[in-house]
């Protein structure tokens, strides 16, 4: 969500005239944009913050505004103005398209800017993508869930829906622009709720599934993603029409976060292992070749060892695909902070990276199945890997590299897949670009 606002601020940037600078040093204005869900996110901030501020204490020919958005801004507000004195305006996630108006109001000497106010405005046609290929879509923001290690209900407040038909809109656009992939945002995709019919997030599927098969969208969006899917609201019903709709991905981030029910409970998560496990096998009855990943968190208050053993169990039972594991550090504002941060970090460490292992076991023994089998891939641009090479990603989420030159850059290809490794396959393409 944080690099689709870096994308709509860079828009309204470029509509303002602005072109973007190659070096801090020829800019006029530097925008950072932050995320807190983690402290080493805050760490980050004021130590660039820190390295900036030297641009307006040198012998510059000009001195830029610098600007801080994103979650830390709305969190923090007038706090990173005071501790940092080279911020001219901080902006919050709800007031994005208030940027003109901020930066009119900073160039013309009306002092520090600061608005964390609820001014949530869904529609950015003039977001400037990083990506040709693939497209984000907000569908909402916030989050009623109240997680108790999480901020966002704080840094990106309660849940606030964007209509079907504005959705739809949007998607027919980026069909008719040439993107290939779009992929649904919101804190909890799950919950969404049309605020106009009341239309739940399995019936929007059905809707962009409708849309992408008829003749009102050509162009050509092949796959549909989303995130993130919180276990709590996955119904049987979303997992059957994700097994009905063509377009949608054969993939499924679904943060599990611990195998403790314990854990669970004190996270104040609303489901068990035992039901996580339920929705794990639905998924994989109902869509065959189903790729899962997953966040889990370790060392959170209390932890013990055998709760420990309960998310390292969950890991070998569900053998996701992929996961984003974090050592748990307590954020302003949250139920956790009321806990005892009491498990030591050399605990914590150690705890992460067994699960890292155990992961990274998991994962290479999955890839090497992939061998010898043929997979859809949409390539999506030059491979990390070699320079001769390609990637994309097939609709299970897993990269795969195969030799090719840019022009295969947003088609379809059919690849058998020739060898694997930690984290991608590689393969061959047997079919022409389509």
């Amino acid at each position: 969500m944080n690099v689709h606002d870096s994308e709509i601020y860079a828009g309204l940037l470029d509509e303002m005239g602005y072109q973007e600078a190659t070096d801090p040093q020829d800019a006029d204005v530097i925008l950072v944009n932050t995320c807190s869900v983690r402290e080493r996110g805050e760490d980050k901030l004021f130590s660039q913050l820190g390295r900036l501020r030297g641009l307006k204490d040198g012998p510059s020919a000009h001195t830029p505004l610098i600007g801080v958005t994103g979650c830390i801004a709305q969190q923090r507000g007038s706090e990173i103005v005071e501790r940092e004195g080279s911020v001219d305006f901080v902006i919050g996630t709800r007031a994005i398209h208030a940027l003109p108006d901020v930066l009119r109001r900073a160039q013309e000497g009306e002092g520090s800017q600061v608005l964390t106010d609820d001014l949530v405005e869904f529609e950015a046609p003039t977001a400037k993508r990083q990506d040709h290929v693939k497209a984000f879509v907000t569908i909402m923001e916030g989050c009623n869930n109240y997680c108790s290690f999480c901020i966002v209900p704080t840094t990106r407040g309660l849940e606030i829906y964007r209509s079907a038909e504005a959705i739809l809109d949007e998607i027919r656009g980026l069909s008719i622009r040439g993107y290939r992939e779009i992929t649904l945002l919101g804190q909890n995709v799950n919950s969404w709720l049309d605020p106009e019919t009341g239309m739940g997030f399995a019936g929007l599927l059905e809707a962009i599934d409708r849309l992408l098969a008829s003749d009102a969208a050509p162009g050509g969006i092949a796959r549909v993603r989303f995130l993130t899917s919180h276990p709590k609201d996955l119904s049987p019903e979303l997992i059957n029409v994700m097994g009905r709709c063509t377009s949608v991905a054969r993939h499924l981030h679904l943060p599990v976060q611990s195998g403790s029910d314990r854990v669970l409970q004190q996270m104040n998560r609303h489901y068990t292992q035992g039901s996580y496990l339920e929705q794990v096998e639905q998924l994989r009855r109902t869509i065959p070749g189903v790729g899962l990943s997953t966040d889990l968190i370790v060392g959170f208050p209390g932890e013990t060892d055998d709760d420990f053993r309960a998310t390292m169990e969950l890991v070998e039972r569900v053998e996701y695909d992929s996961f984003y594991s974090f050592e748990y550090s307590p954020r302003p504002d949250t139920a956790a902070t009321l806990y005892d941060d009491d498990v030591a970090p050399k605990i914590k460490r150690e705890r992460l990276i067994e699960l890292q292992a155990l992961g990274d076991s998991i994962q290479k023994r999955h890839n090497a199945a992939w061998v010898g089998r043929r997979a859809e891939v949409l390539v999506d641009g030059p491979s990390k890997r070699t320079p001769d090479d390609v990637a994309g990603r097939t609709s299970s989420n897993h990269i795969v590299n195969l030799r090719g030159g840019l022009e295969l850059t947003g088609h379809l290809v059919d690849v058998d897949i020739t060898s694997s490794g930690g984290h991608s396959l590689v393969g061959r393409a047997v079919s022409p670009p389509r």
